[in-house]
């Protein structure tokens, strides 16, 4: 992993996700990227255009004075942990943004903040992370709140044992290795007799050939299954994979990985199958 995103609206769950950004970077050498979306104050005529002309037709003088100043703050703390930074200012709110930076900057990975607990609160990155999960063919990491000292020991990963997720675990094993984490593999299935338990464990060895971190294995067949052994094994990050641009896997209800990301407190990492 090379270069990380993370947008930000200066909140305290963007600071947060900020935080783990630097973390991460020092762990994998990567650069960070910091980008904020500021919406350009409409003005009077006779006032200088940045930015250009609202769809009213007004124009638009830009404010950003102090984002670039909080910008240029997080580049220079990520720098005092030895870490290369940049930031960028847009001034445009479309989330579309975000995605259109994380191609031109080739990152591997965005770290998002999101608030709200029960349900999504649309408000800045809590409908954008929703918006990434759903769009977005880069892993997306969902940073609730801070985290004292944080480290990655133990990963709960969802999966179906399908092909397409080997690819994913592949790109988690690459960053739990590092912090010689272990990846806890969590069947998510309908239960099953001694007979298709066995096959399901030739199945997980298969999957899970060429690994370096530790591996372990457990079945659940529920929402509330996958929360409890989250919360029973104290696991540091909840790994769910999603297939396709727009369509998540459904393996209890409708859009798993969405609602996960949306109401669980420990950081949620999604990441697209393709």
């Amino acid at each position: 992993m090379k270069r990380i995103l993370v947008p930000t609206d200066f909140s305290d769950c963007a600071q947060a996700a900020a935080d783990v950004a630097i973390i991460i970077a020092m762990k994998t050498n990567a650069e960070v990227y910091f980008l904020h979306l500021h919406a350009p104050e409409p003005t009077s005529g006779h006032m200088a255009m940045h930015g250009g002309g609202s769809p009213e037709g007004h124009q638009h003088h830009d404010c950003s004075g102090p984002a670039r100043a909080r910008l240029d703050q997080l580049v220079k703390v990520a720098e005092q942990h030895g870490i290369s930074a940049k930031s960028a200012l847009v001034l445009d709110e479309d989330w579309k943004q975000v995605e259109k930076h994380a191609a031109a900057f080739s990152i591997d990975l965005i770290i998002m903040g999101s608030h709200g607990v029960s349900g999504i609160r649309r408000i800045f990155l809590g409908s954008r992370a929703i918006q990434m999960i759903r769009h977005t063919q880069l892993p997306v990491l969902i940073i609730k709140s801070a985290i004292t000292d944080f480290k990655i020991r133990t990963v709960v990963f969802v999966t179906t044992l399908k092909e397409s997720e080997q690819e994913a675990l592949a790109f988690l094993d690459k960053i739990t290795y590092l912090w010689n984490a272990v990846n806890h593999l969590l069947y998510a299935t309908k239960p099953l007799t001694s007979e298709e338990t066995n096959i399901s464990l030739g199945r997980i060895e298969q999957f899970t050939k060429g690994l370096k971190s530790p591996v372990e294995f457990s079945i659940c067949n529920d929402e509330a299954g996958i929360k409890k052994v989250a919360v029973d094994l104290d696991a540091d990050l909840v790994v769910l994979t999603t297939h396709g641009g727009n369509s998540l896997i459904r393996a209890f209800s409708s859009g798993l990985a969405e609602k996960f990301a949306g109401e669980f407190e420990r950081p949620v990492l999604i990441i697209n199958t393709k």
